[in-house]
């Protein structure tokens, strides 16, 4: 019955869906403050049935319904609860689900904390409400999560995918959704403001720009995240493969990241408005079109959904007609937005325009090259591969770029153009190449353009950061508070790039690894630590066996350091076969063994590891993370203390003040 209840649910969600696209234009086509009214009724009863919805979809997990064929296909007896729950999200349906039902809460939020009766906020509510709408079509036409597997019920699940057994499906799925709701509410928000009037342009986006920052800071932990657990759970050892279904991640990341820069500069010289919302849209039609890849099974990846012509169809239709609606309107409508004041493009705003420039190249360098393959085939009939060397032939340069440009901007002034300054920053981008050369035939031995521009960008960017500080403590009185909130956001976010990229360069050319024929009694030395092979043990745990190796870890001075214990894994339930590494972390590196198959009696194929500095790789993200929600909560201690305040802000806690 509660299926059936969750269908229902779903079903009452759409018609409120379908009430709640419509009535807003009317309400704002009369002008009637009465429809208006029902426009919060709406969106919140909305939100009530799918949160109802999803919490079912959770209940028939916990409850092992194996009826419902979701569930069947998801979950098991013996999985853990904890992961029951994760699994809600972990296959498509229920992943879709999570998309709509946070759509559904940030909008709720939205509402809650704006002018109901302004035009904008109509306008947003009915567009997202369209979204849900043609999500919820789809959802319930090819992918319906609450679907019976009737007469024939199984007595058991087929089990979780034991890949997704991992606190990765507690972390990256619901990270990266919200980044793609934060998406999808900005693409709204820029319909919204395209409807609404000109003259109100720039305070809209002033209010796009935390919604674009709270997609960043998701998008930025989803990816972070997902590289985090292919790295521990898929036995590899490798943190990004330019696979194609990271790549449908990482793609929006660099349009969020151009978004919050593009928005920026709207609210500091009143220009720009119309390429900031063209951003808006294109952030989430790259976000669509990476769901398609992922879902319509065009592309094969570890990570990919089970292939359905049907699903990619419908999401390609539900593409086409979102983003065509909102480029439609933006050619319609961006003309008049262009301002007719000049605006001096001079220092910090050409930083800027460039590096947005550059982002969004970048972009769609890498779509360009997940999807050649794909465009071959359908041509020539014949298939190709577009791998590594590509993308880091088009991604090292432009990132390099990139962070030279990071790095000038905050010395760079918004009005003028100092050619001191400038002559500064060119002696200084001449002094770290020089840097970069040397260093990189110190450790290399011979010229590598790849290394010398990762290096450059280690040394550069927090030297100009450095710079920055220096530059700022002169001029402190003349900074306002929420300004230098802003500057060490900005502060820890671009440093937060640059240990990232450290982790990246360091462990791309210093990593040391052996492939090795091992069994009890055999020992190896590398990268300065001895690994002794002691014993192979059988252990037991509820969901699967496992084949242990118990290997010692010995410094130069022969003290032991630590025990590692690489597995291989057989799941109860399928007998499917899992090797899981063992990995003793540190800051300065990592030591990271995994077993591979059996090559005799006693001994076993084993990949010793040792990655320099890798964790920083995830520090540097979770450091952007921190500075983007630094930001967030200085906006809105902003807004209670009553300064500069923002009806419509996403933020705002508080109403009705002036």
């Amino acid at each position: 019955m509660a299926a059936e209840i969750g269908l229902i649910l779903l079903i009452i969600a759409s018609v409120i869906s379908l009430l709640l696209a419509i009535t807003p234009f009317i309400a704002v086509r009369k002008n009637s403050s009465y429809l208006k009214s029902y426009t919060s009724l709406f969106v919140h009863l909305n939100t009530t049935a799918l949160l109802a919805a999803i919490i079912t979809l959770g209940v028939l997990f916990v409850g092992n319904d194996f009826s419902v064929a979701y569930v069947a296909n998801n979950s098991n007896t013996q999985l853990a609860t904890l992961y029951k729950i994760a699994a809600v999200w972990g296959g498509h349906e229920g992943s879709m689900l999570f998309w709509i039902v946070a759509i559904a809460i940030w909008n709720s939020c939205i509402t809650l904390n704006t002018r109901k009766s302004d035009n904008f906020h109509q306008y947003l509510c009915a567009i997202l409400a369209m979204l849900i709408l043609g999500f919820l079509l789809f959802l319930l036409f090819t992918s319906n999560p609450f679907a019976r597997l009737l007469p024939e019920i199984p007595v058991e699940g087929r089990d979780l995918n034991p890949i997704l057994q991992d606190i990765g499906l507690i972390l990256h799925p619901p990270a990266l959704f919200i980044g793609y709701v934060g998406l999808s509410v900005c693409f709204a928000g820029a319909m919204a403001a395209l409807l609404d009037s000109r003259d109100k342009i720039q305070q809209h986006c002033k209010q796009l720009r935390p919604w674009a920052i709270i997609a960043w800071i998701a998008l930025t932990g989803g990816n972070a995240f997902g590289s985090w657990w292919a790295y521990n759970e898929l036995g590899w050892g490798g943190w990004w493969f330019w696979d194609p279904v990271e790549n449908a991640s990482f793609i929006p990341w660099l349009v969020a990241t151009a978004m919050v820069h593009a928005l920026i500069l709207s609210e500091k010289r009143n220009a720009f408005h119309a390429s900031s919302l063209f951003i808006c849209l294109l952030g989430f039609a790259l976000c669509l079109l990476g769901t398609f890849l992922v879902r319509s099974g065009v592309v094969q990846s570890v990570h990919a959904f089970a292939a359905d012509p049907t699903r990619g169809t419908s999401i390609l239709i539900l593409l086409m007609v979102f983003v065509g609606c909102g480029l439609a309107l933006f050619a319609y409508r961006a003309p008049g937005l262009i301002s007719s004041a000049k605006v001096t493009l001079e220092g910090k705003t050409v930083a800027l325009q460039l590096g947005n420039f550059l982002l969004l190249a970048t972009a769609l360098s890498i779509l360009l090259g997940t999807c050649y393959p794909l465009l071959y085939e359908v041509l020539t009939g014949a298939t190709i591969s577009v791998g590594a060397p590509y993308f880091n032939s088009i991604f090292i340069p432009l990132l390099l770029l990139i962070v030279l440009l990071m790095g000038a901007a905050p010395l760079l002034s918004w009005h003028t153009n100092s050619h001191k300054a400038i002559k500064k920053l060119v002696i200084y981008a001449i002094g770290v190449l020089a840097m970069a050369i040397v260093t990189t035939i110190g450790l290399y031995q011979q010229l590598d353009l790849y290394l010398i521009s990762g290096i450059c960008c280690i040394i550069w960017l927090p030297l100009c950061l450095m710079k920055s500080v220096t530059e700022r403590r002169k001029h402190r009185a003349k900074s306002a508070h929420h300004n230098k909130t802003r500057f060490v956001g900005m502060f820890i976010a671009h440093m937060g790039v640059a240990l990232s990229i450290f982790g990246a360069t360091t462990v791309s050319y210093l990593e040391q690894e052996e492939l090795l024929r091992m069994g009890p009694g055999q020992g190896k030395a590398l990268a300065g630590y001895t690994f002794i092979y002691e014993a192979t043990e059988t252990v037991e745990y509820p969901s699967y066996s496992a084949l242990q190796a118990k290997i010692a870890v010995k410094d130069s001075r022969d003290r032991l350091i630590t025990y590692i214990y690489p597995q291989r894994q057989t799941f109860n339930t399928n007998a499917m076969e899992i090797s899981a590494a063992g990995i003793h972390r540190s800051l300065f590196g990592d030591i990271y063994i995994s077993m591979g198959t059996q090559l005799s009696e006693q001994e076993y194929l084993v990949r010793i590891s040792y990655k320099p500095m890798v964790s920083w790789i995830w520090i540097g993200a979770l450091l952007m993370m921190f500075a983007g929600l630094m930001v967030l909560w200085q906006r809105r201690l902003v807004v209670h203390s009553g300064k500069h305040w923002q009806p419509y802000s996403f933020i705002s806690a508080t109403r009705g003040q002036s």
